[in-house]
Formats: C-alpha cells, structure tokens, sequence
C-alpha cells in the first residue's frame, strides 16, 4: 500500500532523486527486531529520498492432517492484520516518506529476495537464533547476502545496524576456501495394515539419533490406494522429525547469531 497523499504529489520531507526511483525493501514479521528495522530504513529513507517497500511473507502450517482442507484464510488476514499494524505503528499518521505494504505467500527468504531485485538496499530485523538453529534453519540474512543483488542490512532490536555474517563464519569460521559436507542417515520402515500404514523414522543426525512414529488411516469412503496412505504417514513422520529437530536447535544454542 502506498501514502495517503494525493496522486502526483510527495509526502512531506522527501527529496526527488535523479534517474530511476530509489526504494528500500524492509522484511516485516512484528517482532521487536522488524520494528527497529523499519525504523531504520525509514530513516535511511528521509536522508536519501527513496521509497520503503515493507514486505510481509506468510506461509501455511506445514502440518495438516490428512482431510485437512489447504483454504483457510485466517492465517492471510492475520498477517495483513500484523503488517499494517506494524507499519501503522512505526511511520505514524504523518509519514515522512512514502510507504509500500506487500503480503506475500512463501518462505521469507525467497519473498525478500524476489522483492529486493531492483531495490537499492534490503533491510532485515535480527532473530537473535542460536548458531545450531541458525545452520540448521538456515539464516535468512545470510541467504539474502549470498543470492540477492543490492546491499542487505541488519538492524538489532536496539536500532543497531551490521552488516548479515559471511557465509563461511555461519560453518564455524572457516576459511573462505574451505567445504564441509555430512551425511546424515534417515531410515523409513513402512508397514500397511488393511486400511492403516504405519511409519517408523529414525534420524542419525552426526549421533543424534531421532525416531518418530506415524500412522494414516484410510476413509472408508475412498477407493483402497496404500500409496496414498504411504506418502501420508512418511510425511507426518518427517514433519515430525523436522519439528524434533527445530527443538533440538533451540536448546543447543551455543550463542547470539543474526537472521
């Protein structure tokens, strides 16, 4: 969404600049950390004269039972509720420069990106994750560090600015040059019973080791099809692992690291 000013017209306090239109793309998520950042480009915003691009990205529960209908819209209102909350709160009535408000569905990273492509800077609030979460995740600064084609900004919830960390300093500080990869082992065992297939996981994660145990029952209703319930269990147990392994990031979080 733009200003409310009159078409044709600037808000108060922004300079025109020469050649193409400057904008600055800012990721919104109404934590502390994207407050300060918008804070941020909007003052970066006053001195150059650009336009603040706010850009939300949303995405389903990954976890959905199997009828589970994929049409629910309160998870999109809630995050327009919780963009324009949030732009309404740091800009004011009286915006100093011009806004944008963009709701996108997909993963924060690959919205960003995608939005900051012709943009002159892109700034991203810090998360704050701890250094296994942050590897395992993956760091959304870091990956719009590496991929994105303009500068990108950090903003810490207490207005701090830095630039996102190399991406050789998220594997543990090795050397530019240097590649680590792993091998970790997953195991599936499938069992169909009549109308019910049943998963056992186990993840071998560097010694980790996780299990998960899932089941899908097929509705009476349907034509028998075990393939269906196969790829409905195995993928209840792998979101299961997935969300095992998210815990497990929080709690062996080793430090203050940026995203």
């Amino acid at each position: 969404m733009g200003s409310n000013q009159p078409a044709g017209t600037r808000p108060a306090g922004i300079r025109p600049a020469p050649g193409r239109a400057h904008r600055i793309v800012v990721g919104v998520d109404g934590s502390a950390p994207s407050k300060a950042a918008l804070r941020w480009a909007i003052g970066q915003a006053v001195l150059t004269g650009a336009t603040v691009h706010a850009v939300a990205a949303w995405e389903y529960p990954s976890l959905y039972g199997w009828f589970a209908p994929m049409v629910d819209d309160g998870f999109e209102l809630t995050a327009r509720r919780t963009l324009s909350a949030e732009v309404n709160e740091v800009v004011g009535p009286e915006r100093s420069v011009e806004v944008r408000e963009s709701l996108v569905l997909g993963h924060a990273a690959e919205v960003l990106l995608e939005a900051a492509e012709d943009a002159d800077l892109l700034v991203l609030g810090s998360r704050g994750r701890g250094t296994f979460a942050r590897t395992l995740l993956g760091s959304v600064s870091t990956r719009c560090a590496v991929h994105g084609v303009c500068p990108v900004v950090i903003v810490r919830a207490d207005g701090t600015a830095s630039a996102p960390p190399l991406p050789e300093a998220v594997a543990g500080e090795q050397a530019p040059d240097a590649v680590r990869t792993k091998d970790w082992q997953l195991s599936l065992h499938v069992v169909e019973d009549r109308d019910t297939t049943r998963v056992h996981a186990v993840l071998d994660a560097d010694g980790n080791v996780l299990h998960s145990d899932a089941l899908a029952r097929r509705n009476p209703h349907d034509t028998p099809t075990p393939a269906v319930g196969d790829e409905f269990a195995v993928g209840r147990a792998l979101v299961d692992l997935g969300h095992q392994l998210l815990r497990a990031g929080v709690h062996s979080a080793t430090g203050p690291a940026e995203e």
